[in-house]
């Protein structure tokens, strides 16, 4: 049933993971007439409540993600009138058709939904993405890079575990940006390495397209938000997992803070740093060749720095 109520969000900032979704939601927040939901970034809604898969939710815990229509314009009630309202979630790139479904069933003017695109050269894509797995501790078997990369086949086929796995899936950006272009009237995609190089003039280029005034933007320092760099890998997962179990009885009586500096300092101790094997990295640099220059043209841009990286 369509709901007429609502118009949120006017526009999405889809993805794809660790491209800079995080940077553009935390430097577009900052425009007055620009409103992004504070309590939490990625909001997952429009792909959650269609998706088999449930990963983000048993990962996130199920009162983190809002899974009706009311919890989700919750987010937005802060929002002043006149203002643009939008989100950020990564995962909308790679569950477009969900995403889709649901702005159809729940969106009055779901086409005309403004989808921001920000895209990364695809290797460099998956090395980061890998460092923020390690970092975060997602992968429940904790493989290698080399490992990680064997068991995607079988771990997208059965659509269970957190779309940050999918690491060559999510980054075979051609069909995904095809399908925002063919279904939605308002598409803007730019790259990560615009980003870094001019990230004032893409945050005006973001302000025409969003048709906010980009001089209201407020002068600030240009950062990489919610970067993997510092990664680090556990040696000994099993030891660490029972430990945990062990520490979660013993040390209860603790205060919270004490907890966390424990376990950091103990877990810190059992790691080592992530390690990406450069025949890896030249053999995926190999299989995208292809998928860059179909999304040359699917962009009508030129993408030949991608290959060069």
């Amino acid at each position: 049933m369509t709901n007429d109520v609502t118009k949120t969000p006017d526009f999405l900032i889809v993805g794809a993971a660790k491209s800079g979704t995080s940077s553009l939601h935390s430097y577009l927040s900052k425009h007055p007439d620009i409103y992004m939901p504070k309590k939490r970034k990625e909001l997952y809604f429009w792909h959650i409540a269609t998706n088999t898969n449930r990963s983000i939710i048993r990962h996130a815990g199920e009162t983190n993600i809002p899974t009706r229509l009311e919890e989700y314009l919750e987010y937005f009630e802060g929002a002043c009138e006149g203002q643009v309202t939008g989100e950020a979630c990564p995962s909308y790139l790679y569950f477009h058709d969900h995403v889709l479904r649901n702005l159809q069933l729940y969106h009055t003017n779901w086409r005309n939904v403004k989808i921001i695109i920000i895209l990364r050269e695809p290797v460099s894509r998956i090395v980061s993405q890998y460092r923020f797995v390690c970092k975060k501790q997602l992968d429940p078997e904790f493989l290698s890079f080399s490992e990680s990369l064997k068991a995607e086949a079988d771990r997208v086929k059965q659509n269970e575990l957190l779309p940050d796995l999918f690491y060559k899936d999510v980054s075979k950006y051609s069909e995904q940006v095809e399908f925002y272009l063919r279904n939605f009237n308002n598409v803007h995609v730019c790259l990560y390495d615009e980003l870094k190089k001019s990230p004032r003039k893409l945050l005006e280029n973001l302000c025409s397209f969003l048709e906010v005034n980009s001089t209201k933007l407020p002068e600030f320092g240009f950062e990489v938000v919610n970067a993997s760099t510092d990664a680090k890998k556990l040696k000994y997962p099993l030891i660490v997992q029972k430990a945990r179990r062990a520490g979660r009885l013993l040390l209860r009586w603790l205060p919270e803070r004490f907890k966390v500096s424990l376990r950091e300092k103990f877990e810190g101790a059992l790691s080592e740093p992530v390690i990406i094997p450069d025949d890896e990295v030249g053999r995926l640099r190999e299989m995208f060749q292809g998928e860059i220059k179909i999304l040359e043209t699917v962009l009508d841009r030129d993408l030949s720095s991608w290959m060069k990286k």
